[in-house]
């Protein structure tokens, strides 16, 4: 006797050539997105044609009650996320709440899937501890569960955020080495892109400092980096800051210093300058983002910005658990907005007239 393999939504949307959640959301009957007529009417035929039934869910208790919340990522092999990720765990715990995590490693489609599935599950609230790319869809999901988004300033997002300035960041760190005497520098980084715009915000503070001096100048050198290249190599960002690098000391002798878009792209510049026997800080200044543990080591002494990160991360908790147990304006919007300093270490210093730079 055989049994008959039972049709799930994955053979639905494999069959008919559209993502997971876009199936769920067309067979689901979700009041809140839209489809062309041509891919309901696709979706809809397909799942007849295969015999697929909606299971019927039913709810167990009530939201608050469950205090199941869902922590978006998009990785947590960079040890700023992954630090973020436990102070809201930590916060979570002290308020009895569990927690998922789920990582997007940059990529929308995951990220349009997981805030599906947080409908799906009847998740009490969502953390995102980057911007989001799917900013309707985000919006949308808040009107039925509250949602708090980590990120930058510079954002009309219409849900409660905590947030932290990285264009005055950017300028700061500007300021810092210009004081220092680096007059022309190179920026490292990995993708810059819409949907890493806090990266394009350091960029454009540092320029505005360095485009009022005459004689100055800022290089950019950065690298496209896929959702499936930081998926499958947990190194991305040190590698790419070691070979941005290496590329960087071919191509101009003028530089004097190197700023990268995080501190572990930093780890990598100061890897590549010390196997080319450069000395940091008297042949480059090396200055980062975010000040990780890591980076106030002895042997790394790394020069960054202080971005706060548990305190932004318990924060966020506190503010959406205000949402999820009634205690918060459920009409208002709250924005926390943290202030940044810089952290001076030993890899920056002033600049010095050497054999290279001559």
């Amino acid at each position: 006797m055989t049994t008959k393999k039972r049709i799930t939504l994955e053979d639905v949307s494999r069959a008919a050539g559209v993502s997971l959640s876009t199936a769920s959301m067309i067979l689901s009957g979700r009041p809140d997105v839209s489809f062309s007529p041509d891919t309901v009417q696709n979706v809809r035929h397909t799942a007849d044609a295969l015999g697929y039934r909606t299971p019927v869910r039913r709810r167990i208790r009530p939201l608050t009650a469950r205090k199941l919340v869902l922590i978006v990522s998009p990785n947590v092999g960079n040890a700023y996320y992954a630090n973020m990720v436990q102070a809201i765990q930590q916060s979570a715990e002290q308020h009895g709440a569990s927690t998922l995590i789920f990582t997007t490693y940059r990529d929308a489609e995951k990220e349009r899937e997981i805030l599906d599935m947080a409908l799906e599950m009847g998740a009490s609230g969502m953390v995102f501890t980057m911007m989001p790319q799917s900013v309707d869809l985000v919006e949308k999901v808040n009107r039925n569960i509250p949602v708090v988004v980590i990120g930058d300033r510079n954002t009309s997002l219409n849900v409660d955020t905590v947030e932290l300035d990285n264009y005055s960041a950017g300028m700061l760190v500007g300021r810092h080495m210009l004081g220092l005497g680096h007059r022309h520098i190179a920026f490292i980084s990995t993708t810059l892109n819409d949907a890493n715009a806090i990266r394009i915000r350091r960029l454009d503070g540092i320029r505005a400092v360095y485009s009022r001096e005459p004689d100055t100048s800022v290089q950019l050198f950065t690298r496209e980096i896929t959702p499936m290249e930081e998926l499958n190599d947990i190194g991305i960002e040190h590698r790419t800051g070691y070979e941005l690098t290496m590329e960087c000391l071919k191509r101009n002798d003028e530089i004097s210093g190197i700023v990268a878009v995080n501190d572990f792209v930093a780890y990598g510049v100061l890897d590549a300058l010390k196997e080319k026997g450069l000395n940091v800080p008297d042949d480059y200044s090396v200055c980062g983002f975010d000040n990780l543990s890591a980076s106030r080591f002895w042997s790394v002494g790394l020069t960054s910005v202080e971005h706060h990160i548990e305190e932004k991360g318990r924060n966020a908790f506190n503010i959406l658990y205000e949402r999820m147990t009634g205690a918060g304006a459920p009409n208002n919007i709250t924005r926390v907005e943290f202030s940044h300093y810089l952290v001076e270490n030993s890899s920056t210093a002033p600049f010095r007239q050497t054999e290279r730079t001559r």
